[in-house]
């Protein structure tokens, strides 16, 4: 491999947008607003962000590297953090940070909509949390497990209103800053 194709792949200024971006995910992991049905954090937010900003490698890079070193043991997930975080019903989310980032980015990239690339991905992201879930509190949690429908609703219902409005701020701010920066 050639010195300037590695140059290509990690600029100067990846090398700040990137971590950037990690750091944006795990202070939206901390900002909670107050909903009628559940607390809204601004992680799913940063990481649509990341995916309309960074493109695809870059932006699931941004996220793989927030989920790892939640797992490592840095606090920076809601709860803490640390390995035993894979056994939380909600750790599905994490998982679909990572692949949700990349196909906005990948979307974007091929010129759909950032509303739409958002919107799409959040169904994604709702299907990995909720199957992730689901396997673990009705497989490997002690207790009675979760129906599949109250399972919807936690994972999925409850979360729709601001997760829309996470869309279409994804989509404005986004939108409007690969204007500004004139991001192909």
């Amino acid at each position: 491999m050639s010195g300037n194709k590695a140059k290509q792949r990690i600029s100067t200024k990846d090398m700040v947008l990137i971590p950037l971006f990690t750091a944006l995910i795990a202070v939206g992991a901390f900002i909670k607003i107050p909903m009628p049905t559940c607390p809204l954090t601004l992680q799913w937010f940063f990481v649509m962000c990341a995916g309309i900003l960074l493109g695809s490698r870059k932006g699931a890079l941004s996220t793989f590297i927030y989920v790892l070193l939640g797992l490592i043991g840095i606090p920076i997930f809601t709860g803490g953090g640390g390995f035993w975080y894979v056994f939380q019903p909600t750790f599905g989310y994490f998982i679909g940070f990572i692949l949700c980032a990349f196909l906005i980015g990948l979307m974007v990239e091929k010129k759909v909509n950032v509303f739409a690339a958002c919107a799409v991905a959040t169904v994604i992201l709702y299907l990995i949390g909720s199957a992730y879930g689901y396997v673990i509190l009705n497989f490997y949690s002690e207790g009675d497990g979760m129906p599949l429908g109250k399972l919807v609703m936690s994972f999925c219902v409850l979360p729709l209103p601001g997760d829309i409005i996470k869309i279409i701020l994804a989509g404005l701010v986004g939108g409007r800053v690969r204007k500004i920066l004139k991001i192909a």
